[in-house]
């Protein structure tokens, strides 16, 4: 297998990684975690609320591992990898609490859908979530190990699998979130809500996207060539989704126990 292949599948960069830029995303991603973890402290709210905090600490670790990558002149393989495996396994709990987001709401209706479609749907979200970060992970470390040459086809074919799945069930719960959505209306009314999930799911699908084309078409080489297209491809999606979740209160949306349209969205303090 060529090694510039490899390069181009596990997006090794053909330039000099800023380490103030990977220092400097870490710390923003580790305020946004805090901000959160007092957000569901003063919703008294957990559940879908501990998975975003952990997503945001994820990020935040990747990034400081990058950034120790850089500092210590890329001697340090272990600090690659734990940067390349966390910032593939927080997407996938990204897409777990987009589904948790969407089940919070539709449980909240007056009328919602019967308790083992909801309790599919968790269960559905928690095994894709925890299978295709397994997938990147396996990938992950076989191709930085020291048997990497020997194992380097499997790594490859792991990593692919991976970054399709992810795609391809970002796509499905954009539809199923659309399809619940159309069939419960009143849910709707949850306006901010919506605006997650429809957030969420849509960023999510657009950062996958990005990581597909090399993943599949090794040719292309932007994201290797150029730190500010791999920034803009690639983390700059899910800083905006934690940002959107932080801005619009996340824990405070998934607190409420009914759709209720005077208390949740039309008041703004």
């Amino acid at each position: 297998m060529d090694n510039n292949y490899a390069a181009s599948i596990f997006s090794f960069p053909n330039y000099l990684p800023s380490k103030g830029a990977a220092f400097g995303v870490s710390a923003v991603y580790y305020a946004l975690g805090v901000v959160l973890t007092v957000q569901s402290f003063r919703a008294r709210n957990f559940s879908p609320s501990r998975y975003a905090v952990l997503i945001a600490l994820m990020l935040g670790g990747a990034f400081t591992a990058r950034g120790v990558f850089v500092t210590q002149n890329f001697d340090n393989s272990s600090a690659y990898t734990a940067f390349s495996v966390l910032d593939a396994i927080a997407p996938n709990f990204v897409n777990l609490v987009n589904y948790i987001v969407l089940i919070v709401l539709l449980r909240g209706l007056s009328r919602p859908p019967p308790k083992r479609i909801l309790m599919g749907m968790r269960v559905f979200a928690i095994f894709i979530a925890l299978t295709f970060g397994a997938l990147a992970t396996a990938g992950t470390v076989l191709v930085t190990s020291k048997s990497a040459d020997e194992h380097l086809d499997t790594a490859i074919k792991l990593v692919r699998a991976s970054v399709a799945g992810q795609l391809s069930a970002n796509i499905l719960f954009i539809i199923l979130a659309s399809v619940f959505l159309h069939k419960y209306r009143e849910a709707l009314r949850a306006t901010r809500t919506v605006i997650i999930i429809y957030a969420g799911g849509l960023l999510l699908v657009a950062r996958n996207s990005a990581r597909i084309v090399p993943s599949f078409h090794p040719q292309n080489t932007l994201m290797r060539d150029s730190e500010a297209a791999w920034y803009c491809l690639d983390p700059l999606f899910t800083l905006l989704i934690i940002l959107v979740w932080v801005v619009l209160d996340l824990p405070r949306r998934c607190s409420q126990k009914t759709v209720d349209t005077s208390k949740e969205y039309n008041n703004t303090a």
